[in-house]
């Protein structure tokens, strides 16, 4: 499970908090009760705000405590300093419903230079917010981050964090040295580039030392590679420019991705030796971290969650949050295919990286002469206590079954590593569905050897 995440989770754990919309916004909320006026980014009725600072011609000026509401209800409080109505100065924002926070220093509306992050959770994380983006990279390698703009824009939220009329990018980070190979991280569903840089700063930090190309595209809602052109438009883009402009060889390139993130670099090596036209690279190597690979059992597992815990009482929000997802899955698959596996089966074959019920694995047969690397933590006592879940409910069922067969086929580089124990969110919660799971001095030594 864990294709579809929650937006309450996402302010929680992705924690990339972008003010820089308020730099372009021209309208303005005011505090009914002052008529003091801040800058309005949000421009919804729904909204309404109090400020307890100065005002100077009608606008917040100095320092106060600016609170937003959303149909009365607090919903995010700003301590610190205005000036002409926007956020000029240190101050520190905080969500009440989650105790998260980030403090900083805004310049004209957006956090830049150092600042902090606090979780729910009470871990606090130091970093620096570049046009209002926090990350936590070391020096030098925060200075070579780059963030490229690509001449297609988002029409069909590919990218869900920032609207459809927005360029698709990608975060590239160049090592010192001539390009040995390029690595791809790319995100879970709703995830923000931002967060798997930071989720990643081992790996990342350790490949550039190793002079290995770390490429973040901007895509985490395909509809499945299949059938989304824009996405595979957007990767075949990107790849395209990185050769071009990194000199980066072609046929060194390896796909990693977390949950639907590794669905798209499996899917994307299998549809490479398929049809070798539809992409712009084969990828010499692909590793997923915890990706559901079969969807029709993804649909019977979420189905399953359905009968056992929809209407059952004193769910946890954990809990909650679970079966919400179940419950996307089965209306998105049912809504994109028509209904359940069980009447549309050559649907779900097609579009799956590996079918369970096909003697060669479906489509996986694209992947025998692949170096093929399936990171898992099949924590079972955790699946029942905090998701009333069990073994078929796992991607790792799936995942071992299609190692299985690939080795059973010949791929003797075909493998499957279950990371017990090592699932971990960025914020400390223990989550067996993370990007942790993937250890990072081991994953370098395997992206060395598959790519020599």
């Amino acid at each position: 499970m864990g294709y579809f995440k929650i937006l309450p989770f996402l302010l929680l754990s992705l924690f990339s908090f972008n003010t820089s919309a308020q730099q372009k916004s021209s309208s303005y909320i005011k505090d009914q009760k002052t008529g003091c006026r801040i800058v309005d980014e949000n421009n919804s009725p729904e909204i309404s705000i109090t400020w307890t600072g100065a005002c100077k011609d009608n606008f917040a000026e100095g320092y106060g405590i600016l609170t937003w509401y959303t149909l009365h209800k607090e919903s995010t409080k700003y301590v610190g300093m205005l000036h002409k109505g926007e956020l000029n100065g240190k101050g520190k924002f905080t969500f009440p419903d989650t105790q998260f926070s980030l403090e900083g220093n805004f310049v004209n509306g957006i956090m830049e230079g150092k600042g902090r992050t606090t979780f729910a959770t009470g871990l606090k994380m130091d970093g620096t917010f570049s046009d209002g983006r926090f990350f936590i990279l070391d020096e030098p390698y925060l200075s070579k981050l780059k963030n490229n703009k690509t001449s297609l824009t988002d029409s069909t939220a590919i990218y869900i964090n920032e609207g459809t009329q927005n360029p698709l990018f990608y975060y590239s980070l160049l090592p010192e040295g001539s390009v040995k190979s390029t690595l791809v991280l790319l995100p879970s569903s709703g995830e923000l580039v931002e967060n798997v840089i930071n989720c990643n700063k081992q790996l990342i930090q350790l490949a550039t030392r190793q002079n290995i190309l770390v490429i973040v595209p901007s895509i985490n809602h395909d509809r499945g590679m299949d059938d989304d052109q824009l996405a595979l438009n957007f990767l075949n883009t990107v790849f395209k420019e990185v050769i071009t402009k990194y000199t980066a060889p072609s046929d060194k390139f390896v796909l990693s991705g977390f949950s639907n993130g590794g669905m798209i670099a499996l899917r994307y090596t299998e549809l490479a030796r398929e049809n070798r036209s539809r992409t712009t690279i084969v990828p010499c190597a692909v590793l997923g971290v915890d990706p559901p690979v079969d969807i029709a059992e993804l649909y019977n597992s979420s189905r399953r969650d359905l009968a056992m815990n929809e209407g059952r009482a004193g769910l946890t929000p954990a809990k909650q949050n679970g079966l919400r997802e179940a419950k996307f899955i089965v209306d998105f698959y049912d809504k994109t295919y028509g209904g359940p596996p069980e009447k549309y089966p050559e649907q779900y074959s097609k579009r799956s990286i590996f079918s369970r019920s096909q003697r060669d694995g479906g489509n996986a047969k694209y992947l025998i002469d692949v170096p093929v690397r399936i990171c898992s933590d099949p924590d079972i006592l955790w699946a029942i206590k905090e998701r009333n879940r069990d073994y078929f409910d796992m991607n790792a069922a799936s995942l071992s079954a299609m190692i299985n067969i690939l080795k059973l086929q010949g791929n003797q580089r075909a493998e499957f590593v279950p990371a017990i124990g090592k699932g971990y969110r960025l914020d400390g919660t223990r989550h067996p569905h993370s990007w942790s799971i993937a250890d990072p001095q081991d994953c370098i030594q395997w992206i060395k050897e598959v790519t020599r």
